[in-house]
C-alpha cells in the first residue's frame, strides 16, 4: 500500500533527526524562504518584489562608492526603488515565527551548533539564537566600508548621512551587503570555518542560487557533510541532498524539534562519540506536503 503524504513527511523528518543526532557538528543555513512566513516578501517568484517592481541595478555598491552622500540623501528621503521601500516596511513589521523559535530551541538542545543566515532581518537574534553568522549583514547595524567596524542601530532609523568612520575616516553604510559588494572578509571567513567543520548541514528555505553564500553548501557536500533540505519547492540543491523535506520551515522545524526532544528523553543528551560521525553517502529522499 503506498505511503500517504503525512507518512512520508514523518519518515523524512525521522531520517533528518537521525542524521542530526549522529552528527558531530550540525550547521543550519537559512534563506529567504525562512523569512516568508514572517511576512517578508522574496525577490523572485510569482509574487516576488522584482517580479512586481522590476529588478534593481546590479551595481548598487559601485554607485554607493561613487556618491555615498547622494545615496544617503536619497535613502533618508525615501527616494529609493519601490521594491526597497516595500521590503523595508515589511522588515519593520516582521516578527519571528515558529520555525525561528524551533531553530533557537534546537541550538539550546545541542542539536544545532551554528546557524548561517542569508537574511538581513535580524529575526534569529530575537529568539535568543547565539551562534549566528549573518552572511549578508543585518539591517539594524551600520558598517564602515574601510575597517569593517559595526555599530548597532537598534530601532533607530538614520535621518541624515552618518559621519565618516571615527576609526579610519572611511564612509559608513548599512551593514547589509549591496549588489556588487563583496561579503566582508571576517564574515566569509567565519562562515567558511563553520562549513568546514560541519558534518551535517540543514538547508532551510534557501534557493541555493545566490552566490557566493550558496557555494558554501556545495563546499560542505564536497567535504562529505550530509545535507538535509527543508523547502516546499525543488531547488538547485535538491539532487545532492541526503534527505529532502517538502514543507515550510515553521512546520518542519517544529516537528523536528519535537523528534529531537523525544530522542533526548530516550537516549539522554550526549555528544556523539568519535565513531558516530555521519557524513553523506545516502541517496536523496523526497516528499511533498500540501502548502495551502
Amino acid at each position: 500500500m503506498p505511503q500517504t503524504e503525512p507518512d512520508l513527511f514523518r519518515e523524512q523528518l525521522a531520517r533528518a533527526a537521525a542524521l542530526m543526532r549522529k552528527s558531530r557538528h550540525v550547521v543550519a543555513m537559512t534563506g529567504a524562504g525562512m523569512s516568508v512566513e514572517s511576512g517578508i516578501p522574496t525577490f523572485r517568484g510569482a509574487d516576488g518584489l522584482w517580479t512586481r517592481h522590476g529588478p534593481p541595478p546590479m551595481d548598487g555598491f559601485k554607485r554607493f562608492r561613487e556618491d555615498p552622500a547622494g545615496w544617503w540623501q536619497r535613502r533618508v528621503n525615501r527616494q529609493m526603488d519601490a521594491h526597497m521601500i516595500e521590503l523595508r516596511d515589511a522588515l519593520v513589521r516582521a516578527e519571528p515565527h515558529a520555525g525561528h523559535h524551533a531553530l533557537a530551541a534546537l541550538e539550546r538542545a545541542g542539536a544545532v551548533q551554528h546557524v548561517i543566515t542569508q537574511n538581513i532581518d535580524g529575526l534569529d537574534l530575537k529568539t535568543g539564537l547565539t551562534n549566528l553568522i549573518e552572511i549578508h549583514g543585518n539591517r539594524s547595524r551600520l558598517r564602515c566600508v574601510g575597517c569593517g567596524q559595526r555599530t548597532s542601530l537598534g530601532d533607530f532609523v538614520p535621518t541624515e548621512p552618518p559621519e565618516p568612520c571615527a576609526a579610519c575616516g572611511d564612509v559608513i553604510k548599512f551593514d547589509t551587503v549591496m549588489f556588487g559588494e563583496p561579503i566582508p572578509a571576517d564574515t566569509m571567513a567565519a562562515a567558511r570555518e563553520q562549513i568546514d567543520r560541519a558534518t551535517c548541514v540543514l538547508a532551510i528555505g534557501t534557493s541555493a542560487s545566490v552566490r557566493p553564500a550558496s557555494g558554501l553548501l556545495w563546499i560542505a557536500r564536497s567535504n562529505g557533510a550530509a545535507i538535509i533540505e527543508i523547502n516546499p519547492a525543488e531547488t538547485k540543491l535538491t539532487s545532492i541532498c541526503d534527505v529532502v523535506v517538502r514543507a515550510r520551515a515553521g512546520e518542519a522545524l517544529s516537528e523536528l524539534l519535537e523528534l529531537v526532544a523525544q530522542e533526548k528523553s530516550v537516549t539522554g543528551h550526549r555528544p556523539p562519540g568519535p565513531g558516530s560521525d555521519v557524513r553523506s553517502g545516502a541517496c536523496a529522499g523526497t516528499m511533498n506536503t500540501n502548502q495551502s
